[in-house]
C-alpha cells in the first residue's frame, strides 16, 4: 500500500509539471498548488483504500487441514501450498481449529504453486524412527466382558525395497477366537509399506472377512503427483507425505515426543483425506498379560474403519518410552467396552 501511495502522488506531481510547462508562477502560487496537489492526491488514497478488495480468511474447522480448504476455496486441493505460503506454515504443516488463514485470490494461488513447482523439486522428507524394526511382533486379545473372542496382531513384517526406496513392510490380523467362529467368522488383513526414510504410505491393502461379507481393495500413493490411485483406477487427491488406515499409527510411534496432541493426515477409500488428532489424556501403570508398564494414556479421535473398529471412545495406552509400544485398548460401545490386552510382544532394536 505504500507503494501505491507513492505511485498516486509521483503520478500527480508528473501531471502538473507537464501541464504547467511554460507558464511562469509566483513561489505563493506554487505552494498554493503544491497543496492543493496534495490534498488531491491523499483524497485519491483514500478512495482506492476504500475501494480495494478485502483479502479474504477462513477460520480452520475441527478436521480441516490445507488440502481440504483449498479444494472448498479452488476446487483443487493441490492448491494447498499457496495458502500454506500466504500464512508462512511450513513443514509439517498443522494447522490448528480456530486458527485465522489469509485466502489469496485462485489465480495468486495458481501461480505461487507453479512458481513452487518450477523452481523447487520435489523433496522427500526424512524423519527419524528410535519406536520399532522389522521382527517386531505385537499379539492382542480381544476381551468382551473378560471373555477372550478374538485375537489380533500388529508385526513390522520385513523391510522391502518400493519404487526404489526402502520400505517397512506392515501388516495387521484380526481374527476370531476359534469357538466363536462357528457363530460369527472374522478374518481381516490389512497391509500397508511405509517409507522407512520419510515415514509415509505408499500402498496399503485390505482384505476383509467378516461373517458372509467380503470386500478387497488396495490403494497406491504418489506423493510427488499428489494423488492416490485405488483398485478401481480412481485417483484420489492427497497431500504429500499422508498416511493410510494402518502406517498412520506406526507414524504416531515415531515421531510421538510427549505433545499434548498431535495431527496426522490419512487417507481413506472414499477419496477423503481426514486429520486425525491424537490426545495425551495422562499417565498410568498398567498390568496385562505381557507385564506391567507405565504408560502415555492417548486418545485418537477416529472417523474411519480400522481392525479394530468401534463405535464409541477409543483410549490406548501406550509405553511411556521411544518404543511407543501399545499394550491396551478400550474401546466402547453401545452396551459395555471391547479391550484389546497385549498377551505376547517380540520386539527388536
Amino acid at each position: 500500500m505504500k507503494m501505491k501511495k507513492l505511485m498516486v502522488i509521483t503520478a500527480c506531481l508528473f501531471m502538473t509539471a507537464c501541464a504547467s510547462t511554460g507558464k511562469k508562477h509566483s513561489v505563493i502560487e506554487v505552494e498554493r498548488s503544491e497543496g492543493k496537489l496534495k490534498e488531491v492526491a491523499v483524497e485519491r488514497v483514500k478512495d482506492e483504500e476504500k475501494a480495494a478488495p478485502k483479502a479474504a480468511t477462513h477460520k480452520v474447522s475441527q478436521g480441516e487441514s490445507l488440502w481440504k480448504i483449498a479444494r472448498e476455496r479452488f476446487g483443487s486441493g493441490a492448491l494447498w501450498p499457496a495458502i500454506a505460503k500466504a500464512n508462512a506454515v511450513t513443514e509439517p504443516y498443522i494447522i490448528r481449529p480456530g486458527q485465522k488463514l489469509v485466502i489469496p485470490d485462485e489465480v495468486e494461488a495458481v501461480l505461487a504453486v507453479r512458481k513452487r513447482e518450477a523452481v523447487k523439486p520435489f523433496e522427500y522428507r526424512s524423519l527419524e524412527n528410535r519406536a520399532y524394526a522389522p521382527g517386531e511382533k505385537l499379539k492382542f486379545a480381544v476381551r468382551y466382558f473378560g471373555v477372550t473372542a478374538g485375537f489380533g496382531i500388529l508385526e513390522v513384517k520385513d523391510m522391502v525395497t518400493y519404487r526404489g526406496r526402502m520400505a517397512y513392510h506392515l501388516e495387521a490380523t484380526a481374527r476370531t477366537a476359534p469357538f466363536f467362529e462357528r457363530f460369527y467368522r472374522v478374518k481381516d488383513v490389512i497391509t500397508s509399506y511405509m517409507d522407512a526414510e520419510g515415514l509415509f504410505a505408499w500402498k496399503y491393502s485390505k482384505n476383509l472377512e467378516e461373517g458372509s461379507y467380503r470386500h478387497k481393495s488396495h490403494m497406491e500413493f504418489f506423493h510427488k503427483e499428489g494423488y492416490a490411485l485405488k483398485s478401481d483406477n480412481t485417483r484420489c487427491v492427497i497431500p504429500p507425505f499422508v498416511q493410510d488406515i494402518l502406517s498412520e499409527f506406526y507414524y504416531f510411534r515415531s515421531v510421538y515426543k510427549g505433545e499434548d496432541e498431535i495431527f496426522i493426515d490419512v487417507a481413506s477409500d472414499e477419496c477423503k483425506t481426514y486429520r486425525i488428532v491424537v490426545k495425551k489424556t495422562g499417565y498410568e501403570k498398567v498390568r496385562v498379560d505381557a507385564g506391567e508398564f507405565d504408560c502415555v494414556i492417548i486418545q485418537p479421535f477416529l472417523q474411519y474403519e480400522g481392525i479394530f473398529k468401534q463405535a464409541g471412545d477409543v483410549l490406548i495406552w501406550v509405553t511411556n518410552d521411544e518404543r511407543m509400544m501399545p499394550v491396551l485398548v478400550k474401546s466402547k460401545i453401545a452396551i459395555g467396552t471391547i479391550d484389546a490386552v497385549l498377551v505376547e510382544a517380540r520386539v527388536v532394536k
